[in-house]
């Protein structure tokens, strides 16, 4: 058997020692990208989410406030179908008064 030089034992060790670190590093600056990364999108993505959810309450004040709206006309429309039926019935209770004061007229 072929004795190996002890010198190049270590010399052997020291290669996978250093191969094992350059690949521990390597692996280690990915594992780092990738959080990097993570982090970055998930930032991202709480701030599309901030900005849905200020334009769903934009919207709900727009819809609150169009209803509002229409409410206001619905009432107003309503107060005039009641002045307006008001307005008729003095115009016909008047025109019922005359119709009978003139047959009174006419048989009296």
């Amino acid at each position: 058997m072929i004795a190996v030089p002890a010198t190049k034992n270590k010399i052997n060790n020291m290669e996978i020692v250093s191969f094992t670190f350059g690949v521990l590093s390597v692996i280690a600056v990915v594992f780092v990208a990738v959080i990097v990364l993570s982090v970055v999108k998930v930032l991202k993505q709480q701030n599309q989410i901030n900005n849905l959810q200020n334009e769903l309450n934009q919207i709900y004040q727009f819809i609150n406030n169009g209803n509002s709206e229409i409410h206001q006309r619905i009432e107003k429309e309503l107060e005039n179908v009641h002045r307006r039926v008001d307005e008729n019935h003095s115009y016909i209770d008047s025109r019922i008064d005359k119709l009978t004061a003139t047959k009174q007229l006419i048989k009296g």
